[in-house]
């Protein structure tokens, strides 16, 4: 056969294969991203699972079960003969990220083995654009032909996440669809789109409290170890068009110097190619720091991986605009100016954008990145053994050396949960099988060891070491930079778990590798907060249980029966992430509650069917006023601080109003008991007569808790702190910091004297030390309960849920 005649089979079969394939448009019915039009989870997930029959450079597999149910999905990209040996690939490597290869092994795979690109999308559903953008990409990757698609195909197996939130894609999408071409298109979906956490699915990637985010994150830490992982949202400071790394200031210095030049040298690339494409709009080093940990993009920095973020601009759902130039403003918030080029920002001046424009600026950001990894796969693939290697090998040369968690703790059942949550981020945890000895010190057998020379080393010494955010500051004497998210994040600190910080090297002969650490079993014993799962099986066994005087929990001779908790939470018109927050700790201590709602609120008879009522965090003019009916305001970016408010649906505008405070009054004075948690405990310091006053409203007196860990000490012989300890560690960041100001009023928990900085950032320490931040108020016959600070905050203080917990049983409790 001539060569010319084999060429032109060739090309005939590319061609076959193409047409074969079909593209999103003649599946939907429409392009990803058309104006006003929106693909729910199935629509997109069916694509997949045509690409996969039709063609062999996709494989589509099943990773887990959403919070309510639905089947999770990673699609694997690349060509026939590499996912022939995905399974050969993959197991290299792990080994290469774990820094199980020898030396000689690990320059043999660099040289054979293929790179893990990650890209994933949808896990913020409001930002309605990046899963509309999937099935381009994988069309795009499967089908295409030209040099650079044949070598990513080559050299880069991608892992492909087409809609990590799947409960929250059906939800913004069908909303969308019921309001499309009416008044309220624009209106925002009145609940979380994550059945728990809302925004803060990306919040919870060292917790480890959510389904989505314990099975991605086993593909992450335990499975797939991706070179680079990109996380795409949308959201960058207006006007820009998309964000890119760098990332700003601060950065975190757990994190490995070179997994931080990896980004910024993965953001070059992408800001090159928006630029060789003419794409403006392109902004670096604002808003996004390299401080934080906890979410998608950001954990796995610590776990040497090269963790990229862009947020690009969007409309709201598929809803397009025109802008003019002055429509803009003139500058960013950091005075960064907006219509003139800098080194970190490309001037974008207005014109239209939509849906289409936003997936075309993630395609040309996913290709950056494949385009980048397929140029370089030696290097990556080397890199990550490089650095599990360096991390290993720092047991001979750095402190600590190990992390040992004593079998006598406080609470046991939570020690065990903050070691199966570490194992779920790759943390190796072993068990002394024989009693360890250091000196003087001894540890007994049964104690879990983390050793500090372990791969993912920065993982463990940021969650087991107290953070110190740097004060940034404009110039020498301007304001302190405010961190993007949280300042501090301790886990031992949230957790309340005795930890051993052991510096120097012990014989690690006795020690076993532990493949999952067993869950604690649960006690009757008020210090462990395995007792309240226990008490919840006794109540609904009607078996009996009880407080004594002192708190103890027992089944006979008690001076509190204990009942089940005849509980209200409030739910607004306005999806409220703390809210989801308190229900998944409710639902994970079996706790039964009744959401109520404003005109649940606005009748009578609240008292005979509850005995508490819960405000969630959220402001009293929020409570009170909800959604107002703008009259409908002017479409526009959703980041753009001048674009007009969305008109609500009728039946979602308003608060509790005026009756529902007058209900709210009468069920306390009746005996209720109203539970209100951060800035909700304005509503009832404002509109009753409480003898508490705030010492924390206003700037006058500079405290500001950027979300840190802040000392406490506890009145234990309170029953709403029964089970705790007299020092104690809260989680701050905005609630109110108290005074009594008469009788009928008792503090319960308060700020620490002294000291008072455990973890993160803090001013204006001085104004609130020794004040209160838990208060038990009368108010008639029942009780108003004031929290100030997060005591349930994302599901992660575990050493302060007792606080809430035995509020909820103390109030439908029966004194004897």
């Amino acid at each position: 056969m001539s060569f010319r005649r084999l060429l032109f089979l060739l090309v005939s079969f590319v061609y076959s294969l193409a047409a074969a394939v079909p593209s999103p448009a003649d599946h939907l019915g429409y392009a990803p991203g058309t104006d006003y039009k929106l693909a729910d989870y199935n629509d997109i997930i069916t694509y997949y699972q045509k690409l996969e029959r039709a063609t062999p450079r996709l494989k589509l597999h099943q990773y887990g079960k959403t919070s309510t149910g639905k089947p999770m999905y990673v699609a694997l990209i690349s060509s026939e003969e590499n996912l022939r040996q995905l399974d050969k690939f993959k197991e290299m490597n792990r080994r290469m990220a774990l820094g199980l290869a020898s030396k000689d092994e690990a320059a043999r795979i660099a040289k054979e083995g293929k790179v893990f690109v990650w890209i994933d999308a949808g896990m913020h559903s409001s930002e309605a654009a990046c899963p509309q953008g999937s099935p381009e990409l994988a069309y795009r990757m499967v089908t295409g032909e030209t040099d650079e698609f044949q070598r990513i195909r080559d050299k880069v197996i991608l892992v492909h996440i087409p809609v990590t939130n799947p409960d929250g894609q059906d939800l913004i999408a069908h909303w969308f669809r019921k309001n499309v071409g009416t008044p309220y298109q624009e209106a925002s979906l009145p609940v979380l789109y994550q059945k728990y956490s809302g925004h803060d699915n990306n919040r919870d990637w060292f917790m480890f409290n959510l389904e989505e985010t314990r099975h991605t994150g086993r593909l992450l830490f335990q499975e797939w170890f991706p070179q680079i992982m990109y996380n795409q949202h949308q959201a960058p400071a207006f006007p820009a068009r998309i964000f890119v790394p760098p990332y700003s200031e601060p950065l975190n210095p757990r994190i490995q110097t070179p997994v931080m030049e990896g980004i910024n040298l993965i953001g070059s690339a992408m800001r090159e190619r928006f630029a060789m494409e003419g794409k403006t709009g392109v902004l670096s080093y604002v808003g996004f720091d390299g401080w934080w940990n906890g979410g998608l993009r950001s954990t796995p920095a610590f776990h040497n991986m090269h963790g990229i973020l862009t947020e690009t601009a969007m409309q709201p759902y598929s809803i397009p605009k025109d802008y003019k130039l002055a429509d803009l403003p003139d500058r960013f918030s950091n005075g960064i100016p907006t219509k003139e080029p800098t080194i970190f920002y490309s001037p974008w001046l207005g014109g239209r954008w939509g849906a289409r424009d936003a997936i075309e600026y993630m395609i040309t950001a996913d290709m950056a990145i494949l385009n980048l990894a397929s140029r370089m796969p030696e290097h990556w693939i080397h890199k990550a053994w490089d650095l599990a290697s360096k991390n290993i090998a720092m047991a001979d040369t750095a402190k600590p050396f190990a992390y040992i968690v004593p079998p006598d703790q406080w609470d046991r059942w939570t020690a065990t949960e903050m070691l199966r949550r570490l194992q779920l981020g790759g943390i190796e945890v072993k068990r002394a099988t024989a009693e360890i000895r250091m000196g003087d010190k001894t540890y007994p057998a049964g104690s879990y060891v983390m050793l500090a020379g372990q791969a993912f080393r920065s993982y463990l010494v940021d969650l087991m070491e107290p953070q110190a955010y740097p004060e940034l500051r404009s110039g020498t004497t301007g304001p302190t930079k405010r961190p993007y998210d949280v300042a501090g994040w301790t886990l031992p600190m949230q957790m309340g778990v005795k930890v051993e910080r052991v510096n120097d090297r012990f014989d690690t002969s006795a020690l076993t590798a532990v493949a999952e650490v067993p869950s604690a079993e649960w006690r009757l014993d008020s210090k462990d907060n395995s007792s309240y799962l226990k008490l919840a099986q006794m109540l609904n066994a009607n078996e009996k249980a009880g407080w004594t005087a002192d708190g103890r929990l027992v089944t006979s001779g008690y001076a509190w029966e204990l009942r089940k908790p005849r509980l209200a939470i409030y739910e607004p018109y306005t999806a409220n992430m703390d809210l989801g927050w308190t229900q998944w700790l409710l639902d994970t201590f079996h706790v039964p509650y009744t959401v109520v709602h404003n005109e649940d609120l606005q009748k009578p008879g609240l008292r005979d069917r509850f005995d508490t009522v819960l405000l969630a965090q959220q402001s009293a003019e929020s409570i009170l006023h909800g959604l107002r009916d703008s009259g409908g305001g002017e479409e526009g970016d959703m980041n753009n601080p001048n674009r007009g408010r969305p008109r609500p649906r009728p039946e979602h505008v308003g608060g509790i109003g005026p009756q529902g405070l007058a209900t709210l009054d009468a069920f306390v004075k009746d005996g209720g008991t109203l539970v209100a948690l951060s800035t909700a405990a304005e509503l009832p310091m404002q509109f009753m007569p409480l003898p508490v006053r705030s010492v924390s409203r206003g700037s006058e007196t500079g405290f500001y808790s950027p979300g840190s860990l802040l000392r406490a000490t506890v009145d234990t012989s309170h029953p709403l702190a029964f089970g705790m300890a007299k020092d104690a560690i809260v989680f701050s960041n905005g609630g109110p910091v108290m005074e009594l100001a008469g009788a009928g009023a008792r503090s319960v928990v308060n700020f620490a004297r002294r000291d008072l900085l455990a973890s993160g950032w803090l001013s204006g320490e001085r104004s609130v030390l020794g004040k209160s931040i838990l208060v038990d108020a009368a108010h008639g016959k029942g009780r108003v309960l004031l929290y100030g600070f997060r005591v349930q905050h994302r599901g992660q203080p575990f050493g302060t849920f007792k606080l809430l917990l035995n509020a909820l049983y103390l109030a439908s409790a029966r004194k004897l």
